[in-house]
């Protein structure tokens, strides 16, 4: 098993955090706005499109995509309409669209004088779509104008650890804490700390607490199932991230966290239907996307399996052993060899193959197998004893095809948060699903 990859992967995944202030449940999405029928100075047009990316706000579980369709044909049709680009920037963080949610948001800040809420909604899509010293200068512009904000507090202490800088960040949750010593993301950006400190016993401390304080937090539950990871303990990683999950189905970090545990443990039906739930919101994700591919190949469904893998290679098209593994579905389970041959080769010159490689030999064979195909018959026939034209040495045999790749995927380009407290139709933060991460503001 590939312990060291997936690790690398599941921790990562915990760091891009941030959330909003004290709040005993942070795990609940906030209620959509109602629907409204007239607004003074708005076209009906607008209205009416505003109310249909409500619609998809208002189903269970929500659909962002016809949501997303809705806000932004009402800023189409009313290119002032605040409410509809806070809306969007919101529907745009939860379908991974992170820089796209800056730019909605930029259509109201840019107005100035936004309220608290917005700003720091503004500061989270900034932070997961890395751009960090701009989250930080915003966040900080909040501080300036409310030097009591603990939300902003907590914030500067998520940005300040994704920038590496953890005495800040530290700096910032003590002064949290000083004032409210229950405050659930000041208690959850702490355990990241201990965590980022290899201080693990004081990790799952914290993030215990945390949950004690609220115990349907999935962001506390996904970080103590990365502490049990990280002490060895699966089946206690593996309890705490399905809990995250049951308590936030966009919770994509711990779905790829559960999956990346699966794969390594060769249970690929089961790490299936998690990868396939990112992949359904979040299709570019190469994490999502590759994990998935080795999972259809475990359960035998090599079409599907060939697809996923050749779409991660438009996203790494360096992946020399997913170029390998979908060359060798082409050739031995789809009976594809032109396919095959293209991957071969491909691989050949990326791996930068020795002349003794065993490929070599495959390219080789395959090439000829091809040239012969397009020779035209002949009635002559072999002489008695020699070899059929048709016939392959057996030194020219393809290798035989691996079981996938059991680790987890490598990062894709780029991973879900790992969570915070959402924002209401403001905007949810950016890239996979969520707002903030695991940190909390």
């Amino acid at each position: 098993m590939k312990r060291a990859r997936i690790g690398a992967f599941l921790a990562a995944a915990a760091l891009a955090a941030c959330g909003g202030g004290p709040a005993t449940k942070t795990s609940e999405a906030p209620p959509p706005p109602p629907r409204i029928e007239k607004v003074a100075g708005i076209p009906d047009a607008a209205v009416k499109a505003f109310n249909v990316g409500i619609a998809g706000l208002e189903q269970s579980p929500p659909d962002y995509t016809a949501a997303a369709k809705g806000f932004e044909a009402a800023t189409v049709a009313y290119v002032g309409y605040d409410a509809a680009w806070l809306n969007l920037a919101f529907a745009y963080g939860k379908l991974g669209r992170s820089a796209d949610a800056v730019k909605a948001y930029r259509k109201v800040i840019e107005k100035g004088n936004v309220p608290r809420a917005v700003q720091l909604d503004f500061g989270r899509a900034l932070l997961v779509s890395g751009e960090v010293e701009n989250a930080i200068t915003e966040f900080e512009s909040v501080l300036r104008a409310n030097p009591d904000d603990l939300g902003a507090r907590n914030n500067l202490a998520a940005a300040y650890q994704t920038k590496g800088d953890t005495q800040t960040a530290l700096k910032y949750v003590k002064e949290v804490l000083a004032v409210q010593p229950k405050n659930v993301p000041a208690i959850v950006n702490l355990g990241l700390i201990y965590m980022k400190q290899k201080e693990l016993p004081l990790a799952v401390l914290m993030f215990k607490k945390a949950i004690a304080f609220d115990e349907k937090n999935p962001h506390a539950h996904n970080n103590l199932g990365l502490a049990y990871y990280t002490l060895d303990d699966i089946p206690g990683a593996v309890e705490e991230f399905e809990k995250a999950i049951s308590l936030d189905a966009t919770m994509d970090e711990a779905r790829l966290n559960v999956a990346s545990i699966y794969l390594d443990y060769l249970d690929y039906a089961a790490a299936l239907p998690q990868f396939q739930a990112v992949r359904a919101r979040f299709p570019k994700s190469y994490v999502a996307t590759i994990g998935e591919a080795n999972a259809l190949y475990g359960t035998a469904q090599y079409e599907q399996a060939a697809k996923a893998y050749e779409d991660s290679l438009e996203t790494r098209g360096d992946n020399t052993e997913a170029l390998l593994r979908v060359g060798k579905i082409y050739e031995e389970q789809l009976n594809q060899p032109k396919k095959a041959l293209a991957f071969y080769i491909k691989y050949r010159d990326v791996a930068k193959v020795g002349p003794n490689d065993p490929i070599n030999s495959t390219i080789q064979f395959l090439e000829q197998a091809d040239t012969l195909q397009k020779q035209p018959s002949t009635e002559e026939k072999p002489a008695e004893g020699a070899p059929s034209a048709d016939a392959a040495p057996a030194a020219d045999a393809a290798p035989a095809a691996e079981a996938p790749s059991s680790g987890a995927p490598e990062a894709p380009v780029s991973a879900p948060p790992t969570g915070a407290p959402e924002v209401p139709a403001s905007e949810p933060t950016s890239g996979a699903p969520a707002p903030a991460t695991t940190a909390a503001p």
